[in-house]
């Protein structure tokens, strides 16, 4: 009878118990790991490096060349401070050498400010001649899962360009019913 009524006896143990359960899910980006980058000047796109979605990027990998006259016009500060500074080299007062030195340092600051790094002001400083254009450089490695720029385009201070996202790692948005929250654990 036992056998016909299928019963097993087993001893009592303590165990954690588990239920498999079926979800929906959706996929995200992590957004601890999403850079968008943006137009740091006011100017003109005239190069694209990165001209599709999906594209795989580096860390510091070139993105667009922006044309800026503003840039321009701070790159030209910046080189008319270092020629003052080098003709008024010996024989100049305490305060307009300091004065100068600030010059230079509130320049290279504002060039710092607008995206340059610090290699492209070295750069700058050592040919003496002003870069047309500030290319713009991936702050982090992933996949351009947005891409709002194209080449031509007039781009304002703070406008959106691309979203990179490192999907190393992501995210998962479970939609669970009440009854279901007793199964579930982080």
């Amino acid at each position: 009878a036992r056998k016909l009524a299928k019963v097993e006896v087993t001893r009592v143990t303590r165990a954690p118990v588990s239920a498999e359960i079926r979800l929906i899910a959706e996929v995200d980006y992590d957004e601890t790991r999403v850079a968008h980058i943006t137009a740091w000047v006011p100017g003109r796109i005239e190069k694209l490096y990165v001209d599709y979605t999906g594209r795989s990027v580096e860390v510091g990998e070139p993105m667009l060349d922006v044309y800026s006259p503003e840039l321009i016009s701070a790159q030209e500060e910046l080189i008319s401070a270092l020629k003052t500074r080098d003709k008024l080299k010996a024989g100049v007062s305490e305060v307009i050498s300091g004065a100068i030195t600030t010059t230079v340092n509130s320049a290279r600051e504002k060039l710092r400010l607008w995206g340059l790094t610090t290699d492209q002001i070295d750069e700058i400083e050592k040919s003496g001649v002003p870069s047309d254009f500030l290319t713009i450089h991936s702050p982090i490695g992933g996949i351009v899962v947005e891409k709002m720029a194209f080449e031509g385009m007039y781009v304002d201070e703070g406008t959106r360009l691309y979203t990179v996202a490192d999907l190393s790692v992501v995210w998962i948005h479970l939609e669970a019913y009440e009854s279901d929250l007793a199964w579930l654990r982080v």
